[in-house]
């Protein structure tokens, strides 16, 4: 058995934890047989290194049914599977407000954790699922997926390299058809959403995007909500301002109302600006597919080379993101056009391969527990996550400003 040494920052704690051979096969469980956990079965299904041992759900059809096709044994006492099954992981796959529970026994038994967003919807719970795997010296992952999206690692590329210079503003809008809540896990009246709202569900999404992107954090933050179609439910929406380290302020538009008939059950944008350029980029369309203009656009102040342009787009290729160098093709129009019309264009219709950290987040909870690493999307990003969004619906609710304090 190897030992694992937590720095805590007050002592240093000595655990022993099993961790897993590079040959070994990691033995899963997942808790909770929805949507997510469907998927990560799938996933677990075509890993060769990955053996689907159990899967846990209320709704006893739900589990048979999902254990059935992956080999695996049912529960509906997802601690019973827990204490009897020999696990070294599992994928935690319940609705957004009950993930502490399944999370914190997970780590008392010493099994590794990967756990959806939002990482808590309470930052006391956030507080004690981060305490409970260092306590236990487990590996607790967030599943923040789109930190792996072909748009967002080009941005963060961008503002990492220095090429949009001082970061000075973000405007991100992201928005759910309104079947979202009312239907998608359950009638409104029943269902997780209306113990959720739309800050948790996609303003988990977007306040680790902004973090990842900038490599800042969150300082205060001002809301308001709205209470009109969803009958007081849960919000309608939110709309934040956020200001990160450096005066960085961050406006975020969330709602999940827009119409059913939208051809796009989710969409967004995110309009990034720097003191040396901007970027826009919109992802999963935002309208009919004949007119939709996904994908990243990026401009710059002032003179930009060619060369420079190339530059950038190797180092983009270097993540395995591809894009495309703008330059005047007008004639005549070139001084009038000079500072405008150079910079990058990255399709959404081409293929892109994202590189880092395995490619995708649930192999790289895998390799973390292979290698015996850290997960890019830690705990305490999960924390941080929860603080804001948490700030969010505060302010929303007394109308003040909430200063975040470490």
């Amino acid at each position: 058995m190897k030992t694992h040494r937590f720095i805590t920052g007050k002592k240093n704690i000595k655990f022993g934890v099993r961790w897993m051979g590079c040959r070994e096969k990691v033995r899963v469980g997942v808790i909770g047989a929805g949507i997510l956990g469907t998927s990560h079965v799938k996933f677990c299904m075509k890993h060769p290194d990955v053996e689907v041992v159990a899967i846990a759900d209320i709704v006893k059809e739900k589990a048979q049914k999902l254990a059935s096709e992956a080999g695996a044994n049912a529960y509906t006492d997802y601690k019973e599977m827990l204490k009897k099954e020999p696990l070294d992981a599992v994928f935690v796959a319940t609705p957004d407000f009950l993930h502490y529970e399944p999370v914190v026994t997970a780590a008392e038994e010493g099994k590794h954790v990967y756990v959806q967003k939002p990482f808590a919807t309470k930052v006391e719970e956030a507080k004690g699922m981060v305490e409970a795997a260092e306590k236990a010296g487990i590996k607790l992952m967030v599943g923040f997926g789109m930190r792996w999206y072909y748009a967002f690692t080009a941005a963060h590329v961008l503002v990492r390299e220095g090429y949009l210079g001082d970061l000075i503003s973000a405007t991100m809008i992201h928005n759910d058809r309104i079947d979202v809540p009312e239907e998608m896990w359950g009638p409104l009246s029943k269902s997780w959403a209306r113990n959720s709202t739309i800050a948790d569900f996609l303003g988990s999404h977007d306040s680790d995007l902004i973090r990842w992107i900038s490599g800042r954090e969150a300082e205060t933050v001002y809301a308001r909500s709205t209470s009109k179609a969803l009958g007081g439910v849960t919000p309608d929406s939110y709309n934040a301002l956020v200001t990160f380290e450096g005066d960085f302020q961050v406006s975020l538009n969330l709602n999940w109302v827009a119409a059913r008939s939208k051809p796009n059950l989710v969409d967004g944008v995110l309009l990034l600006y720097g003191t040396e350029g901007t970027v826009q980029l919109s992802w999963h369309g935002l309208g009919y597919n004949v007119v939709s203009n996904e994908g990243v656009e990026v401009y710059f102040n002032g003179e930009v080379s060619i060369d420079r342009l190339f530059e950038i787009q190797g180092k983009l290729k270097e993540e395995g993101i591809e894009s495309r160098v703008v330059w005047e093709t007008e004639w005549g129009k070139q001084e009038r056009n000079r500072n405008r019309s150079r910079g990058l264009w990255i399709p959404s219709n081409i293929p892109h391969k994202v590189k880092h950290h395995q490619g995708d987040p649930q192999a790289h909870f895998i390799h973390c527990i292979q290698k015996d690493e850290e997960p890019f999307c830690s705990a305490i990003d999960g924390l941080r996550q929860t603080e804001i969004v948490c700030a969010i619906k505060e302010s929303a609710k007394t109308g003040r400003i909430i200063e975040l304090k470490r």
